[in-house]
């Protein structure tokens, strides 16, 4: 029986070469898209996975609030939850707590600004499956003044050597030693770590035990003993808040709030300050689950609407085999083995293309995927459903469809298909276009929401500007040398202007700053806002826009006391309008500063936040960044010669500089990237509607031949066929239109709910689609269409 089922699957795709061609092409594309998103979902939802305690282990994320209304809502928290959570209850087996650091490390003549180097406390190894290559997790990170190193690191500073024991100094001061040597973190993990410094060292630095409820900026994580349930855990903390800090908070009318983050939710559900690196989007992910699954169903839908539309040429098959003394079980099973053989082809042909297109679509969406499906028991037991699952929901109907037809009618010539047969085909092209326009709509509103932002005024000027890292060796003289190398910079004919800030735009200030008010305010009264120290040209040489009273000067004495605000911080300061802070005086931090200037707001972070409270003090050498504004087709030069400077005035410190405009962008990168992958399975998606579309319309011109030979001799005209032919595809396309939209607007709307400044969404998004779907159809639909039309009616007229 199986020998002669696969007799007649060869001889049957034999006679149709490119019917069978359509069917498995489209198949195969649907099934190699499928497969590379299901890739880059499962990659984005296996972070942190690898954790052997991943069920126990939690991040302390931390909220504040003032006067009721949320402030400042932390990736990491305050200094004393972590000891306290774990001297305070018998759930919190152990904590580990993380603090950033950037130093330049030192060993002989190698040196390196770091920027993925963290304080931990010492049971970091002990919490989480990293492991160590050298040294023992329980003493790498016990004692002050001890460094552990990934493995790349390692292999940086001392190449071949063995760096245990061995010496690596910080920022020019101070010497660590080498305890460890770790395996470098793999890429899907919320953590970017290359080095682990003893939280010890820090408070010896300090000389403070570092356990304030009012110092945040600390990555606390917990783990919690088996028998726990996090959430109940979880509603324990507020009563814990009140008691520890709740005096206190009272004194300032603020507040404060906990929440457990399991460690593998991170990745995908965690946008707050302080992460480790720009996090994913649970959302994109399951957007990009769907239109999988699109592709697939599109893909299927072709097989079921080209075979049932085949079923007229295999009519007399069927009536011959049920002569023959076949019975209907027996043809069902002939057609399900025809599907699943093509399925098997397809996927097949699929397994090889995702091979090849891994590397490429790893790119593309920004992961390091390193065939991460082909890894998994699972999806190998996938694919072997995906076979079964194809071929029965591809197959059943036709199969169904073939094997119920009448032998006498079929042999008499009085078969035609079925009124609910065709139905059933312009209902699964309504299907595949309604996914296809959703699609374009998307992809669409993607594209014009990043262009928008991108073309936005920033109310900042970020053009031509070289950024470099300001010096971590400092001494007494740094002050000095900072001037020197500023007026040597400007000496140079393309520099326009040479500033020095905490903060450059493209990221949010690090410093936040609790508890200032004005002077007539109570301490209830205080706020949050975040703070940039920069030096008298930084607001000439980013064109930002003084509304009121004066930039910073160099010029007047005792400059270091006064203070800029921006309009949203006027605003949350509680002055009427800008006018009436000037010259008003503000208490920051135990110290008294006068309001001189009001600066109009601008989008120091990307224009998916809205504008923050910003506070400006002055310094004449802050450290962060310096910024150089030049114009010159000779960039490399001019970055030769700054570098030049450079290391005459501060020798040791690497010149590490990027350009302004590159960095702000960065901010958009993810929802490029989004935007690339969506669109490009867009294109897939649609080709494969086409194709389905394209078979489906060759198989119609063929069944309509005759007719269209009758017209033509009553005096039919080409384009009086071509539009009687394409009438019902119109029909179908403007049906697929008035359901898709509705649906991808009401998508599309909860996308853009992300962003402070978005866009609208205009008509032409929705009837530009819609157009396109429509002309892709006609031209298509059209190919065989006037192929028929212009055949001789001699030739038609005489067509079986």
């Amino acid at each position: 029986m199986f020998k002669n089922y696969l007799t007649s699957a060869i001889r049957f795709i034999s006679r149709n070469k490119a019917f069978t061609a359509i069917n498995v092409l489209g198949l195969a594309i649907g099934m190699t898209a499928c497969m590379l998103i299901t890739q880059f979902v499962l990659h984005e939802f296996s972070y942190d996975d690898f954790h052997v305690k991943k069920d126990r282990i939690f991040r302390i994320q931390q909220d504040r609030y003032d006067k009721g209304e949320l402030a400042t809502r932390w990736a990491s928290g305050c200094a004393g939850i972590g000891p306290d959570l774990k001297g305070n209850f018998p759930e919190v087996e152990r904590y580990v707590r993380l603090m950033h650091s950037q130093p330049l490390l030192t060993h002989g003549d190698v040196f390196f600004k770091e920027e993925d180097v963290y304080y931990s406390s010492e049971d970091f190894f002990k919490m989480f499956s990293i492991k160590l290559i050298s040294g023992v997790d329980s003493v790498v990170l016990k004692e002050p003044f001890k460094i552990v190193l990934s493995q790349s690191m390692a292999k940086k500073y001392f190449g071949n050597e063995d760096p245990i024991g061995k010496m690596i100094k910080s920022n020019g001061k101070t010497d660590y030693q080498v305890t460890g040597v770790f395996e470098d973190l793999p890429t899907n993990t919320h953590m970017k770590i290359s080095a682990l410094m003893s939280f010890e060292s820090l408070k010896k630095l300090w000389n403070d035990p570092i356990t304030s409820w009012q110092w945040d900026g600390f990555m606390t994580y917990i783990e919690l003993n088996n028998r726990t349930n996090y959430k109940t855990f979880e509603a324990k903390l507020p009563a814990f808040i009140q008691k520890q800090a709740g005096e206190e908070l009272k004194k300032y009318d603020a507040g404060m709030a906990f929440q457990l983050q399991a460690i593998t939710d991170i990745h995908l559900d965690s946008d707050f300050m302080g992460e480790f690196k720009a996090n994913g989007d649970r959302q994109s992910a399951y957007f990009l689950s769907i239109v999988a699954v699109l592709i697939l169903v599109i893909a299927w839908i072709n097989y079921v609407n080209l075979s049932t539309a085949k079923s007229i040429e295999r009519a007399r098959e069927v009536g011959v085999r049920k002569v023959m003394g076949s019975i209907r079980t027996q043809l069902v099973q002939q057609f399900l083995f025809e599907s699943a053989l093509l399925n098997t082809v397809a996927i097949t042909i699929a397994l090889i293309l995702v091979v090849v297109l891994t590397p490429w679509f790893g790119e593309l969406a920004g992961r390091n995927l390193n065939y991460l499906l082909f890894k998994q028991t699972t999806f190998w037991i996938w694919v072997g459903l995906l076979i079964v699952a194809g071929a029965v929901f591809s197959g059943l109907y036709p199969a169904f469809v073939l094997s119920g037809f009448k032998p006498v009618e079929v042999l008499k010539g009085r078969f035609k298909n079925s009124t609910q047969g065709i139905v059933f085909r312009k209902g699964m092209v309504v299907t595949q276009f309604v996914a296809s326009i959703c699609l374009i709509i998307g992809t669409f509103t993607v594209y014009q929401q990043i262009k928008f932002m991108r073309d936005q005024k920033l109310g900042i000027n970020l053009e031509q500007t070289l950024v470099v890292n300001s010096p971590n060796i400092v001494d007494s003289t740094y002050q000095q040398k900072f001037a020197v190398f500023k007026e040597q910079i400007n000496q140079f004919p393309e520099v326009e202007a040479v500033s020095a800030s905490s903060s450059v735009p493209g990221r949010q200030p690090e410093w936040n700053a609790g508890g200032i008010r004005k002077i007539s305010q109570g301490e209830d009264e205080s706020k949050q806002y975040r703070v940039i120290m920069m030096d008298h040209d930084f607001i000439r040489s980013y064109g930002l826009e003084v509304v009121t009273g004066r930039a910073f000067s160099g010029e007047v004495a005792n400059e270091d006391k006064s203070v800029l605000l921006n309009e949203a911080g006027i605003k949350q300061m509680g002055f009427a309008k800008p006018e009436d802070a000037i010259n008003e005086q503000i208490f920051f931090w135990g110290d008294t500063f006068r309001i001189v200037g009001v600066l109009k707001n601008y989008h120091q972070e990307s224009l998916k936040k809205a504008f923050e409270p910003l506070v400006f003090r002055y310094s004449k050498a802050p450290g962060g960044y310096y910024s150089i504004k030049f114009n010159t087709a000779n960039v490399k030069e001019s970055m030769a010669k700054f570098e030049e400077e450079w290391k005459q005035l501060f020798p040791g410190n690497p010149f590490i500089s990027f350009f302004l405009d590159d960095y702000y962008n960065q901010q958009y990168q993810s929802d490029q990237q989004f935007g690339k992958v969506f669109g490009v399975f867009t294109a897939l998606a649609i080709f494969i509607a086409c194709l389905g579309l394209f078979g489906l319309s060759s198989l119609t011109a063929i069944q309509r031949t005759k007719e269209i030979g009758v017209r033509k001799v009553l005096g039919a005209s080409v384009p009086g066929i071509l539009g009687l032919m394409s009438k019902d595809y119109i029909i179908l396309v403007l049906t697929s239109s008035a359901i898709a939209t509705p649906l991808a607007l009401w998508i599309m709307n909860s996308w853009l709910e992300d962003f402070a400044t978005r866009i609208n969404l205009s008509w032409w998004l929705v009837a530009i689609p819609s157009l396109f779907v429509m002309a892709i159809a006609m031209i298509t639909v059209s190919l065989h269409t006037i192929k028929a039309a212009r055949t001789n009616p001699v030739n038609s007229l005489r067509y079986e």
